[in-house]
């Protein structure tokens, strides 16, 4: 098992846990938490907590016919990115009001989708990024007759759930043999800006943030329920300038263009910093499996 962690100083008290406006949550993730999958994470963002496992099975005499594929089923449809099957459930002790999250919920719909958009985009940019043979393990996994199935479960919720998700999915199948291309990894800020106040404005400028507002970056969930939340989710390749392409946003309330704006740009960055920690975690993993087999 392999984990990491990260956190800033902590400092002032404009923010209940005592963060700064554009500070993180403390992050940690550990690796290979289900032995039976072929890839799996656990990630946490504060008090956040998401479970992800990833398997890649052959697909189904029943699903091949309904999906019109043709070829072989030891990988005959080349480079092509199997198919993706994602579930997300919800623990009902995640949350203190303890509230059931069925398959049906506006949430759960729109988050799977979010997180299906996220292991497509990964799998997809491993053609132009990764080269394989055709004699690797993970180049016949990637044939069109596979099926990836991907299964979240989300243990505690504090704010950054689907932030959370995406970065458990994106760690989950970084490890589990697959091409992929960019990793995929998100982060939060709150839709709605503090420093409206007196109080808050004073708070601010304490902790040296200058004049205006600000968008409190991964806010947890008392800061969500008070000023709502955006979610963005980015590519985060390994090059020197950290080029980012936008994957997805979910925001739960209607903003000004200006203030979209500067939330993606906020959100960006903590994006960058996450990339750092999520990459840093997998390499420092795969380097203990590769001394291990080694000896």
């Amino acid at each position: 098992m392999a984990s990491g962690s990260v956190g800033g100083v902590l400092g002032g008290d404009l923010r209940q846990d005592g963060r700064k406006w554009n500070e993180l949550r403390r992050l940690t993730c550990d690796l290979d938490v289900v032995k039976g999958a072929d890839g799996s994470a656990m990630f946490m963002m504060g008090r956040t907590k998401v479970l992800a496992s990833c398997n890649v099975v052959p697909m189904s005499t029943s699903k091949l016919k309904r999906s019109g594929v043709t070829g072989n089923r030891g990988g005959g449809g080349g480079g092509s990115a199997p198919v993706v099957e994602l579930r997300v459930s919800w623990a009902p002790f995640a949350m203190q009001e303890r509230r059931e999250r069925g398959r049906t919920d506006r949430f759960i719909v729109d988050l799977e989708n979010a997180l299906r958009c996220t292991v497509q985009t990964m799998l997809n940019s491993s053609s132009s990024t990764t080269t394989r043979t055709k004699s690797s393990s993970s180049f016949s996994a990637m044939g069109s007759t596979s099926e990836v199935q991907i299964k979240v479960v989300v243990l505690t919720a504090d704010g950054g759930v689907k932030s959370c998700c995406v970065n458990a999915v994106t760690c989950a199948v970084g490890m589990a043999n697959l091409a992929c291309g960019n990793f995929v990894v998100s982060c939060g800020c709150t839709a709605q800006p503090i420093g409206k106040t007196l109080r808050e404005a004073r708070m601010l400028q304490a902790q040296g943030a200058g004049e205006g507002q600000k968008f409190l970056l991964d806010p947890n969930s008392t800061e969500i329920n008070k000023h709502m939340e955006l979610s963005l989710a980015v590519t985060v390749s390994g090059e020197r300038h950290h080029h980012q392409d936008v994957v997805s946003v979910m925001c739960d309330s209607k903003m000004t263009p200006e203030d979209l704006e500067e939330t993606v740009d906020i959100s960006s960055e903590g994006c960058k910093a996450i990339g750092k920690f999520v990459r840093k975690t997998l390499m420092e993993y795969m380097s203990k499996v590769a001394t291990v087999s080694l000896h």
